[in-house]
């Protein structure tokens, strides 16, 4: 018995979604964003640009800094993948950012 044999694990959809996903994680000149998460233990609702509402964030969920000017009240742009179709960007004040730094 081979590989041959069994059906594909990712199949070409889910490779093209994949590849799809980790783009939404590269500047416009390929250069990776930069991991953070933020301060604290307890969830904190932030601005998000895309919603136009507050949302509710956990302080471990998936983020990365945007390569954006920083606003005039001191926040930084911050993308989360969210959801694999639904990626948001929070306004994020500097203060209660942690960079994580690449692996």
């Amino acid at each position: 018995m081979s590989f041959d044999d069994f059906e594909p694990f990712l199949d070409p959809d889910a490779k093209a979604l994949a590849d799809k996903m980790a783009a939404f994680l590269k500047s416009k000149t390929g250069e990776l964003l930069e991991p953070v998460r933020l301060k604290g233990n307890e969830p904190k609702y932030y601005w998000s640009i895309m919603e136009k509402c507050f949302c509710l964030i956990q302080p471990d969920a998936e983020m990365y800094v945007i390569p954006w000017k920083i606003t005039e009240k001191g926040e930084y742009y911050v993308y989360s993948p969210y959801l694999f179709w639904a990626g948001q960007v929070f306004l994020v004040p500097k203060e209660e950012i942690i960079i994580m730094g690449f692996n």
